[in-house]
């Protein structure tokens, strides 16, 4: 059973945009707070800085959102996420995002790859997810 995480997002007056709803980009930078908090429940740093120097990580490949309900200014959203799918070197996190009344605001999705790099950005490789990884999410 995959694991999962929830957490509460409260829609602040920048989150929106001219007509009062949210602008999609917080949904994507939701996302990724909440990929962020899933690692953390599964006891997982997202990434390897501590060497001052990114080379091995889950690098953003694609993402996509869907918007069910505007929300708005003051509204509280729960979102909730899950590994949806584990491949040999990708992984895709789906989250949910719903209202007080528990109506789906919107359903988001992240693809990211296991990667390493030696050297620049232009170096980056996809490998295998360590099956720790896995086995901590629940894959």
């Amino acid at each position: 059973m995959p694991l999962a995480s929830r957490h509460e997002v409260t829609v602040e007056w920048g989150d929106c945009d001219p007509a009062g709803i949210v602008y999609y980009p917080s949904y994507f930078r939701w996302c990724d707070q909440a990929t962020y908090r899933l690692f953390l429940a599964a006891g997982l740093k997202r990434d390897d800085v501590s060497s001052g120097q990114w080379k091995e990580g889950t690098p953003l490949v694609a993402a996509e959102c869907a918007f069910k309900r505007a929300s708005q200014h003051g509204e509280t959203l729960v979102v909730e996420s899950h590994v949806e799918r584990f491949g040999r070197s990708s992984f895709t996190i789906r989250h949910v995002f719903r209202n007080a009344a528990g109506e789906i605001a919107a359903e988001g999705s992240e693809t990211r790859i296991w990667a390493k790099k030696e050297g620049d950005a232009r170096s980056l490789k996809p490998v295998a997810i360590p099956e720790d990884f896995k086995r901590r999410l629940g894959g």
